[in-house]
């Protein structure tokens, strides 16, 4: 017993000493990324210590900061990949031929880290059929199911316009930026707002977030209805000679119970100019087990080093702290 408590004591010092040893010393290299891949370590309440990649010294300060508005940056030594997947439910619209299918609890999965997606897509065809169908891509495959996971029909000529769906989220566009580290530009629209444009070395898929300074908005996890926070409020996606927009409103603070997560909750897509979806959110969560979705077999290892779980750290952390406190 007195072993077992002088480990544990040992390793909890370790963990002590590390945390306050900060960042460790990190460069940029020239080419724009990082020298190589950094990691830390944070102590879960019931779970003991956990580790985390340290986001790269080439993320620069817009992209830092938006990632930090919407729950993926993290820490005082940030992570800023601490969503790695979604799952949303939504009513609306999306195109179907010539005309537009009515949705009618649809159901969204995305894994951001793989990229991989399935679509439960059920309602009423723009014919007035009904539809119920699953899509799914995962890397370089897409395909049909008849039931989730089961009796798989291959889709091969779907990939090119499913690949950048993943994109048309606020996560899966900043997941981009994160990922062009150094080679992101900024600008600025006419009506003040800011927009982040970068190349994901890992696809080469060029998006562009634009981003709102808001103090106007509703209590939106950490942040109070005045207080500045920096939101995601459209996004375009350049990919196989099509251009595919998003825009994000309603953002939302309370879909998600005991955590602090946003989700907007009127989403529109685009594609070449014309109606992709118009989807109204009615259920969310941030990283769901995605073993549903896809074997970890498939997952390379820089996949896997990024499987985080989504805890209060950081920022986040600490005004819990105050209010518990208070």
């Amino acid at each position: 017993m007195k072993r077992s408590c002088a480990s544990a004591l040992a390793v909890l010092m370790a963990g002590v000493a590390l945390l306050a040893q900060g960042a460790p010393q990190m460069t940029c290299a020239p080419d724009g990324y990082g020298a190589k891949g950094y990691y830390s370590m944070f102590v879960q309440n019931d779970d003991g210590f956990t580790a985390f990649e340290i986001a790269s010294p080439c993320i620069g300060k817009d992209v830092r900061d938006v990632a930090e508005a919407i729950g993926m940056g993290r820490g005082k030594v940030m992570s800023v990949e601490n969503v790695i997947g979604v799952q949303f439910r939504a009513d609306g619209t999306m195109a179907d031929g010539a005309g537009m299918a009515r949705l009618s609890n649809a159901e969204f999965h995305m894994a951001y880290y793989l990229p991989a997606m399935r679509m439960f897509l059920n309602g009423t065809r723009a014919n007035g059929q009904p539809l119920k169908e699953i899509r799914v891509f995962a890397q370089q495959y897409a395909w049909n199911e008849a039931q989730e996971g089961r009796g798989a029909t291959a889709a091969m000529n779907t990939l090119n316009d499913r690949l950048p769906l993943i994109k048309l989220t606020p996560f899966g566009a900043v997941w981009s930026l994160i990922e062009a580290e150094g080679h992101v530009t900024s600008s600025r629209t006419p009506d003040g707002k800011t927009v982040l444009t970068g190349t994901s070395p890992h696809d080469g898929i060029e998006t562009s977030v634009t981003v709102e300074d808001s103090r106007q908005h509703p209590k939106l996890g950490p942040y109070e209805p005045t207080e500045l926070i920096r939101l995601p409020v459209a996004v375009t996606v350049k990919a196989n000679g099509h251009t595919w927009g998003a825009t994000f409103a309603d953002y939302r603070g309370d879909l998600e119970p005991n955590v602090w997560m946003i989700f907007p909750t009127t989403i529109k897509w685009t594609v070449d100019g014309k109606p992709l979806a118009d989807l109204k959110v009615t259920f969310f969560r941030s990283n769901p087990f995605h073993d549903r979705l896809l074997s970890r077999r498939t997952l390379d290892r820089r996949s896997r080093r990024r499987a985080l779980p989504v805890l209060r750290v950081g920022r986040h952390a600490e005004r819990a702290q105050r209010r518990e406190v208070a």
